[in-house]
This record gives structure tokens, sequence and C-alpha cells, in this order.
């Protein structure tokens, strides 16, 4: 019986001729690997970014709901509004709701506003009961890129308008939202900047005031 034996190897300039073309293909992987994760943070941010617009829009149209504060109550939106007054500075507004006792008018009534970091929040007073800076854009606690917040709203003054159709009041609104990946660079310009770290998104719809005695009034 014949044994065969292979003592064939690698000599040492053999394996050290090989070290380049081993480091390339890591090298290679570990691009792809920092691409994907990449990629894959900013397709999760910028979807997160349409569903907020897409609640907050839903919020403002059928109320914010609050423990303790907002049971068994109504929740106050437009699409319930006998009244929406526009600030002067056009970045908030008051709802109020039907109210049988003229004299409660005052007493319950919902605010939505912009706050100092372009992000959405809102407050209610409910007879006795109120909440105050409820974020309602973005969902997640505030985040910041360098020195801005990581989710934006890009129009505040130009979020809301009314307009009138035969006999019907509507409220329009119009969210423009941004979400940053990364600071902007030093050699970049604003345009760079905007293009390949940013996402921009805009929801706009108008809502229609049920109430048939529903009003528009500015501050």
């Amino acid at each position: 019986m014949k044994i065969l034996k292979n003592n064939k190897g690698y000599s040492l300039i053999e394996i050290i001729a090989g070290l380049p073309l081993v480091t390339l293909v890591f090298v290679i992987f570990g691009i792809g690997i920092v691409h994907f994760v990449t990629t894959f943070q900013e397709i999760t941010l910028y979807t997160q970014l349409q569903d907020d617009l897409f609640n907050a829009i839903e919020i403002m149209r059928h109320g914010y709901m609050v423990e303790d504060v907002t049971d068994d109550e109504g929740l106050i939106g437009l699409t319930t509004a006998k009244k929406v007054t526009f600030s002067s500075s056009r970045n908030y507004i008051w709802v109020y709701p039907l109210a049988l006792n003229p004299e409660l008018e005052e007493s319950y009534k919902v605010k939505f506003l912009i706050n100092n970091d372009m992000q959405l929040e809102t407050e209610g007073i409910y007879g006795l009961n109120n909440y105050q800076g409820k974020m309602i854009f973005p969902s997640t606690p505030i985040k910041y890129i360098g020195r801005e917040p990581q989710f934006t709203i890009k129009n505040p003054r130009e979020i809301w308008k009314y307009s009138a159709n035969s006999d019907n009041l509507m409220i329009d609104i119009k969210l423009v939202g941004q979400v940053r990946f990364r600071e902007k660079m030093r050699n970049q310009s604003t345009e760079d900047d905007i293009r390949k770290n940013t996402r921009t998104i805009t929801y706009e719809t108008s809502v229609f005031l049920g109430n048939s005695h529903a009003e528009v009034e500015e501050e």
C-alpha cells in the first residue's frame, strides 16, 4: 500500500506577497459594511420623518390625548373647532371647541405652536386641568447634530392658513420637515450640505371646520 504525502506548504515570501491582497479585501469589506450601516440609518430617520409629519397633522386634526387631563373629555382638534385664532407672528394657533356654555369658552382650548428649536408642540386647557409642552413633532427626544436639532420644521410661519369657499371654512396645513444626518463640513457649500446631509419632505392637507358657526380670528 502506498501512502501519498503532500508536504507542500507556503513559503514566507508567498505569505508576505499575499498580505496586500488580503488587506485590500478587508478594506473593501469594511467600507461596504460602513456604507450599509450609514444608508440603513438614513432610511430609518427619513421614514421617521414621514411618519412624524403625518402623525402631527392627524393630532392637529383630531386632538391630543393626555392621561388625567383629557379623560372623559372630547378631544379638541380642528375637525371639531368652533373657532381658530391665528397669532400675528403666524407661529401658533389656538383651537376652541363648541361649548354649550359660552362662559366656558376660554376654559377649553388647545394651542399648537413652533418652539425655539423649530419643533411642534401643543398645550391645552380642559376646564380645571391642563397640559403644557407636549412634543408632537418629532416623536423622539430632541437630539442635536452639531448646533442644530436633528428634526426641524422649515416653514414655521407658513404652516396654517385659512380659506373660505362658499359656506365652507377650511384650514390649510403645510408642514415642511427636515431631518439632518450629519454636520456640515467646512468645505461644503450650503447647497451641498442640504443635498448630502439632510432630507426634506412636505405634507399638505386641508381641514374642513365642521361646526356650522365656525370662525377664524387674528390676534
